[in-house]
């Protein structure tokens, strides 16, 4: 198996060994992990996913304020300190990606994953302080970075895997789903406020109904999306709390009192969040249920963006013999052998990853209710799930509102000859007419393809003309 080299100029060159508990074991040339990654890449090669580098570097992150903690609380000292974070710093400035290869589809607890960190952390460390050494002219250093009793000093797989899920999740929900969310909705906004003066015929059962204004439309999608990002933004409360301090199965082993919480306040004031250690962090450790609430947040999203797409191109559907109301825009060949056939495609990304989001929805859920005793131990496929949805649906809602929203038009030509022979439109005059009345004369319509005034005027109930300006009355208060 090759791997990618790297620039630096403290780079492996050559082929090396590293031993763990279980012995010696061959590392790759030019490479910074240790042990117990080699032997994951050795033994798990299972697909192609593996971990963002987001999610990476939320658990570098992590590391990095545990280190700063133990050192406060005097059980690191300031030399091997100063090396963890200066590793922490070297990866977080992305000359590292290709470090950490690990296959999502490992370990259920991610401890493969926390390893990979800790032992690329632990070399650049001991790079740091050997070039350190030599700037001081010293013979050798009388200090080693070790990748389990220093960088995760304080800590378990257990805890800060998921603490990483946590923090990834809340950082990209912010900075990436919520910006998008509000983004489409203002796209939707500016249609809602051009469209306000023209009427439509509305459906229900996907048959014609009582007319409303095209604008209508626009207010229902936007309010959708206010309340699938409020669902969101709920969920998060619950996210913050992370399982940092409960170490192995929650009750703090081998971590100072207190510790958790000194941690999280530390990434509260990194990342301008309110992380905070969950108040029981046997919970923590043992349970997913904040992420599996977020998940349904991220459903709710789905199902209202599956929506809005459907009605797009449904509205859309034609030119010549669909509803053919909305133009939507043409942004490339629709087929390879139809010429001039222009596609929705836009609307057809945009269900494809509702559904995708719908289905990673259902396979989170599987997973927060698995795990036994004190450990969920599916963890990994629960934050690709979760990445991955908050990826897609941020791309796509981008790609909807920049090459679907802002370009959509409406054919007017079209929505006034249907709304001519909308028959429910009578339902306004059904107070004054009465219901069977009302419904007498849309039958006789119906039957003999006639308008509601030719039929009123057949049926010997009201002139053609004053009908016609009955409706006409109706519909401009309606429109008030």
């Amino acid at each position: 198996m090759s791997y990618p080299s790297t620039p630096d100029p403290a780079f492996r060159a050559a082929a090396h060994e590293a031993t763990d508990s279980f012995g010696a074991i061959e590392l790759p040339q030019g490479v910074w992990w240790g042990a117990q990654t080699q032997r994951s890449l050795e033994h798990f090669r299972i697909g192609h996913h593996t971990f963002g580098i987001k999610f990476i570097q939320a658990l570098v992150t992590i590391k990095r304020a545990c280190a700063d903690t133990n050192l406060v609380e005097g059980r690191l000292d300031s030399v091997r300190c100063d090396a963890i974070l200066a590793g922490c710093d070297r990866i977080m400035q992305g000359q590292y990606d290709d470090q950490f290869p690990l296959h999502v589809w490992q370990t259920g607890s991610g401890t493969q994953t926390n390893m990979n960190v800790n032992e690329v952390i632990s070399s650049l460390a001991n790079d740091w302080l050997e070039q350190r050494q030599k700037a001081e002219g010293q013979s050798e250093t009388h200090y080693r970075v070790h990748p389990n009793d220093h960088v995760n000093m304080s800590q378990s797989s257990n805890d800060i895997f998921p603490s990483a899920m946590h923090v990834a999740v809340a950082q990209a929900t912010h900075h990436q789903l919520i910006p998008a969310i509000v983004a489409l909705n203002e796209a939707l906004g500016k249609k809602q406020k051009e469209f306000e003066h023209i009427f439509m015929v509305g459906r229900t059962h996907l048959m014609d109904a009582l007319p409303l204004p095209v604008s209508s439309l626009f207010s229902a999608f936007r309010a959708q999306l206010d309340q699938a990002k409020n669902a969101l933004t709920e969920s998060l409360s619950h996210v913050y709390a992370l399982a940092v301090g409960g170490t192995a199965v929650g009750s703090g082993c081998n971590a100072p009192a207190g510790f958790g919480n000194k941690v999280a306040a530390r990434l509260a004031e990194q990342y301008g969040l309110p992380f905070y250690a969950n108040p029981n962090l046997y919970a923590a450790v043992s349970g997913e249920d904040a992420l599996l609430r977020f998940s349904a947040a991220t459903k709710q999203l789905a199902s209202v963006l599956f929506k809005i797409a459907n009605d797009f191109r449904l509205l859309g559907s034609g030119p010549r013999c669909g509803f053919n109301e909305w133009r939507l825009p043409a942004n490339e060949p629709g087929s390879s052998i139809m010429p001039g056939k222009v596609n929705p495609t836009q609307c057809e990304a945009l269900s494809m990853v509702s559904l995708q989001v719908m289905g990673n929805d259902l396979t989170v859920s599987l997973a927060a209710a698995q795990g036994q005793l004190q450990l969920n131990v599916y963890r990994p496929v629960i934050i690709h799930n979760l990445m991955e949805s908050i990826e897609l649906l941020t791309d796509s809602m981008t790609s909807f509102a920049d090459f679907c929203v802002r370009g959509l038009a409406l054919n007017e030509i079209q929505i006034r000859a249907n709304m001519a022979r909308n028959l429910s439109v009578i339902t306004l005059l059904a107070p004054s007419l009465g219901y069977d009345v009302a419904a007498r004369i849309v039958h006789h319509a119906h039957a003999l393809n006639l308008s509601l005034g030719q039929a009123a005027q057949q049926l010997a109930l009201y002139d053609e003309t004053a009908f016609d300006e009955l409706l006409r009355k109706a519909l401009a208060e309606q429109e008030r």
